[in-house]
């Protein structure tokens, strides 16, 4: 009988349980990845039809390595709608030697796409399954090559890169 009652508690503590903000984000159509690791708290409110307004803490600002090299402060806000974000504050990306705010984020068939201003910019999905872990800035930095949005290398640039690693 104790052991009934027990499993009864326990199915009863794991239903009512809060959704973390990754459960939130795939419900949503998005991948986990999106939101690094170190989310102190959120919150959501109903915004307008199926739309939510979102708030994301983060522990303290920090940086993520995908294919461009991330910013996300710690207030992170937006509106969220099935595979779409927008009105997004306390995110920007890397392009050269300055930081571009990113707008908005769709889910685009295999992709993410970010609309930064004038510029739209995809990644493959698949490089925000993992939850990243946020670093500061210089280990960051130091985790893999980055693409520069707003140019790309020439063709022979992994030539001129090797010789100036040897």
């Amino acid at each position: 009988m104790s052991l009934l009652l027990f499993a009864l508690l326990a199915l009863a503590a794991s239903t009512t349980a809060t959704p973390t903000i990754y459960d939130i984000v795939n419900q949503f159509g998005f991948p986990s990845g999106i939101v690094p690791d170190s989310v102190a708290s959120y919150s959501t409110a109903p915004s307008d039809g199926d739309s939510y307004t979102f708030a994301i803490y983060l522990k303290k600002p920090c940086y993520v390595k995908y294919d461009y090299l991330v910013h996300f402060d710690t207030e992170i806000t937006g509106k969220i709608t099935y595979g779409k974000i927008t009105d997004l504050k306390g995110l920007q990306a890397q392009s050269f030697w300055f930081w571009l705010n990113i707008d908005e984020i769709k889910v685009d068939g295999s992709s993410l796409q970010f609309t930064l201003g004038l510029v739209t910019v995809k990644s493959d999905i698949s490089l925000f399954v993992e939850i990243p872990t946020c670093k500061d800035k210089a280990l960051a930095d130091c985790d893999k090559p980055s693409k520069l949005i707003s140019r790309k290398l020439p063709r022979n640039a992994g030539v001129i890169e090797q010789v100036i690693m040897e």
